[in-house]
């Protein structure tokens, strides 16, 4: 219980991978790295630079962008 007394005020948001948002959407790696390194999905390397990690929150936000995210799915 003092723990989640210690915890409080953190923000405990969970973060997607590459490989996650991959399986989500159908989509292949290169795509998922272009759009957070376009800007049109909000991500960030970890330290290292090499993993890529996209919040939750970020990640439905580009899902619900409407046209601009569907855009990305026309052929």
């Amino acid at each position: 219980m003092d723990n989640d007394k210690n915890l409080r005020g953190l923000n405990m948001e969970t973060y997607l991978t590459v490989a996650e948002i991959c399986g989500l959407l159908k989509v292949e790696r290169c795509s998922v790295i272009r759009w957070i390194r376009s800007g049109k999905l909000r991500g960030f390397k970890l330290a290292g630079g090499r993993l890529w990690r996209v919040s939750r929150s970020d990640f439905q936000t580009f899902v619900k962008g409407g046209p601009a995210f569907q855009e990305l799915f026309v052929k």
